[in-house]
C-alpha cells in the first residue's frame, strides 16, 4: 500500500514538473527573439513593434495583476493597443479580425507570465526577482517603451496617461 502511495506520489511530481517546464517553454526570452528581425526593412521593424509590443503589453499586464501599479497598467494598455495598429498596418485587412487575433495573443502570453509569476512567488517568495524569464523579458520591455512610444506618437496614437 505505501509502495503505490509512493508511486503515484511520484507520478504527480513528474507530470506537474513536466507541466511546469512546458510552460516555461513556451516562450523565448525577448532579448534572443530580437535577434529574429531584420531591423533595416520597414516590415522587418512594424513586425518587431507588434511582437514587442505584444509581448511587453502582457508582460506588464501580467506584473500589474499582481503588484498593482499605474505605470505598468498604463504601458501595458498602450503597447497593448500598439500591437493592434502595428499588426493593422503590417496585414491592411480585416480590423476586427485583427484585434481578436492580438487580443488572444495578449490572453495567452499573459496567461504564461502571470503562471511563472506565481510559481516564482511560491518558491521565493518574490513576484518578478528570481525568475530569470521575467525579470530578462522586463528590463527588455522597460528598454523597448521608448522606441515604441516614438512609434505610436508618429502615428498620432493618444495615449493612457
Amino acid at each position: 500500500m505505501k509502495i503505490k502511495k509512493i508511486i503515484y506520489l511520484l507520478i504527480i511530481i513528474f507530470v506537474f514538473n513536466y507541466n511546469s517546464a512546458l510552460s516555461h517553454q513556451e516562450i523565448i526570452p525577448l532579448t534572443k527573439s530580437i535577434k529574429e528581425y531584420n531591423l533595416k526593412s520597414p516590415i522587418g521593424k512594424l513586425n518587431y513593434l507588434a511582437y514587442f509590443s505584444l509581448r511587453c503589453g502582457s508582460l506588464f499586464s501580467s506584473i500589474n495583476d499582481v503588484i498593482p501599479n499605474n505605470n505598468y497598467l498604463n504601458a501595458a494598455l498602450n503597447l497593448q493597443e500598439g500591437a493592434v495598429i502595428t499588426a493593422i498596418m503590417i496585414e491592411k485587412v480585416n480590423q476586427k479580425e485583427i484585434k481578436e487575433r492580438v487580443d488572444n495573443k495578449i490572453q495567452s502570453y499573459k496567461s504564461v507570465y502571470s503562471k511563472i509569476i506565481q510559481e516564482n512567488f511560491y518558491k521565493n517568495g518574490e513576484y518578478i526577482n528570481g525568475a530569470s524569464l521575467i525579470e530578462s523579458d522586463e528590463k527588455s520591455c522597460k528598454n523597448f517603451v521608448p522606441r515604441a512610444y516614438r512609434f505610436l506618437k508618429n502615428n498620432r496614437f493618444n495615449f493612457r496617461k
